[in-house]
């Protein structure tokens, strides 16, 4: 039932109402917006020249700071930051340096720029929400540090010179004889700039402040102990006693001895490089010092040596000695150096001396062995009615060869044995060929003695080596012989030689009558039964010699006429001789003589005044 007092209340009806709605929320909605609006450029004007709220710098707000108060702040936290300290250890020592001193440095303006442009790119859709994060979550910005390798790298090498330390070589030093010490090695030290550096320059980076191991590495010495030791017991081997040389012979027996405490001035130690390229310590003698010894050495030991002077005693039939045979001794210097070296590497200390023993070409000890025990040969040519200059000089010349051995397989040279004929060897002037003449010189009939031995060796059947005829036919080595077995010498170009072909020692002796005219050379061996056949002269080419000449000879007086040379014809001359032994024929010789014809010279006798004429040395022989 409707009450009648009642009244009748009209609602809008729901579009209005919605519509009504919609109209308010939109008036609110757009002055929310306006406020919003006004809001953030309110915000944006309050910091328009400062740091938006949630912005820190190292942990530190920086919230609404100008940006000149950001530099001040990241300058003070830079400050600190640089102060920072790096240590680094070195074995037992420690370095420590500032970050700035190492190359570290903080960019401030970048820092300050960093932190005050956080919600500032320029564009309110990004920079707005930036702005309202940073409200609710702040945002840290880490100062910018920034690295020069130069002023580290520098520290890096001002720490070579208190890190660094060089090996010491092992050391082998004599005091004296009874002391003798090894100094060891030492390892040497050597910073490691690549394997330090990358260490440093992390820590400069991190929280870490513990020191930092530098990297160093270890210099093996060159010469260890070990290349030390060797040389160092052979050291003390060699002062341990004394140094002996020894000699032993039959005829002698002797020691020599240094002692330690001089053998210690006769070293040297020396460093070299072996084969391998490692240094290696070795012991040197001083070769210098050991010189005079082995020269005191040798005047005891050196000995010449001499064959033994022999004769053949004819009525005994036997062989005598006249003078007995020395074998000869002499020290080799050279050679007693590497020997004591040799001894003293192998560490004995006894050194034999190395002697050259030479046994005398003629011994004296065993007579039966060489053979000498008859009269196998024998010439005689003859001289009488020569000068008394010729004469002398004939019989000193024989005399070299008395007592002359010669040993089997050997040459006999004529020239040899005689040696220098001079007036100092007791020759007279007397009549020698010269050239194509005959004059007056020293050693005249030197020719005689020359034939004579060419005659007991070419009658002997020995193996003629060297023969020359002389330049013309003397008269003298015609008698009672053959033409053309005469020998001339002229040393040292022209020279007699034979070879003793037998297997046993020949003994010469020769003897001079000066009364007789007669010079004989006997050779004494073993008999060899040879055959020896001589043909007669066969005589070609005749040439005659030409008429006389006159010559004024100013030494002799007016009028005296005195012959010097004698008229020869010229001619080839050729004699065979066979020699057998048994049925071997060992020679078939044929000796060939050319003689050039002769004229007969007188000298005449003048007042008149010539200048006197002096023959050359080396002259031929008459």
């Amino acid at each position: 039932m409707i009450n009648q007092n009642s009244q009748v209340v009209k609602f809008p009806s729901l579009k209005k109402a919605l519509t009504l709605l919609f109209t308010l929320l939109v008036l609110a909605a757009g002055g929310l917006l306006v406020a919003i609006i006004f809001g953030v450029l309110a915000f944006q004007i309050i910091y328009l020249d400062r740091a938006y709220p949630g912005a820190t710098v190292a942990g530190i707000d920086v919230s609404g700071m100008t940006r000149p108060e950001i530099v001040d702040l990241v300058t003070t936290q830079a400050d600190e930051i640089l102060n920072e300290t790096l240590t680094i250890q070195i074995g037992d020592e420690t370095h420590t340096f500032t970050k700035e001193e190492l190359g570290v440095y903080v960019d401030v303006e970048a820092t300050a720029d960093k932190a005050y442009q956080l919600g500032r790119q320029g564009n309110l859709l990004v920079d707005v929400p930036v702005q309202l994060s940073l409200l609710s979550r702040a945002r840290d910005v880490q100062p910018v540090i920034l690295y020069n390798t130069g002023p580290s790298h520098q520290m890096l090498q001002s720490l070579i010179a208190v890190s660094d330390y060089p090996p010491q070589n092992a050391q082998l030093i004599i005091h004296s004889a009874d002391k003798v010490e090894i100094v060891p090695a030492q390892f040497g030290q050597r910073l490691h700039l690549d394997a330090t550096r990358p260490l440093i320059e992390a820590a400069l980076f991190s929280d870490n402040t513990e020191p930092i191991q530098a990297v160093t590495q270890k210099i093996q010495p060159a010469l260890s102990n070990e290349a030390v030791a060797s040389t160092y017991r052979q050291v003390t081997n060699l002062l341990a006693k004394p140094l002996t040389f020894s000699y032993k012979s039959q005829a002698d027996n002797v020691e020599w001895h240094i002692e330690p405490k001089t053998l210690v001035s006769m070293i040297d130690l020396v460093e070299q490089v072996d084969d391998n390229g490692k240094l290696q310590l070795k012991m040197d003698l001083k070769k210098d010092m050991f010189t005079p010894y082995y020269e005191t050495f040798a005047k005891r030991i050196d000995q010449e040596g001499a064959d033994a002077e022999l004769r053949f005693d004819e009525e005994e039939n036997k062989l005598v000695v006249l003078k007995e045979s020395k074998d000869s001794y002499h020290l080799d210097i050279n050679a007693a150096w590497p020997e004591t070296v040799k001894a003293i590497e192998n560490g004995t200390n006894f050194v034999e001396l190395p002697v050259v023993e030479t046994p005398a070409r003629i011994p004296s000890q065993d007579l039966e062995a060489l053979g000498i025990n008859a009269l196998v040969s024998e010439a005689t040519s003859y001289f009488s009615g020569s000068a008394e200059g010729r004469m002398n000089n004939i019989e000193v010349a024989a005399s070299k060869f008395d007592g002359v051995v010669v040993p089997p397989g050997e040459i006999f040279s004529f020239v040899d044995h005689l040696g220098e004929v001079t007036k100092e060897e007791g020759y007279d002037e007397s009549l020698i060929i010269y050239g194509d003449r005959t004059t007056v010189g020293i050693g005249g009939g030197v020719c005689q003695v020359s034939t004579t031995a060419f005659r007991a060796a070419f009658f002997g059947g020995f193996e003629i080596v060297e023969r020359w005829a002389h330049g013309y036919r003397v008269g003298w080595y015609e008698i009672n012989s053959k033409i053309g077995l005469d020998a001339t010498v002229y040393a040292p170009y022209v020279d007699f030689k034979f070879r003793n072909d037998t297997d046993h020692f020949l003994l010469i002796h020769t003897e001079s009558d000066l009364e007789a005219g007669t010079v004989t050379f006997k050779i004494f061996g073993t008999p060899t039964n040879r055959e020896v056949t001589v043909s007669e002269p066969v005589v070609t080419n005749v040439v005659k010699h030409g008429p006389p000449i006159y010559e004024n000879d100013p030494s002799l007086a007016d009028g005296v006429i005195k012959q010097v040379d004698w008229a020869q014809d010229g001619m080839n001359v050729s004699v065979t001789r066979l020699v057998k032994e048994g049925d071997k024929l060992l020679y078939n010789d044929e000796i060939v003589s050319r003689y050039q014809p002769w004229t007969a010279i007188y000298k005449v006798g003048t007042k008149r005044t010539q200048p006197s004429y002096n023959p050359a040395n080396n002259a031929i022989y008459n």
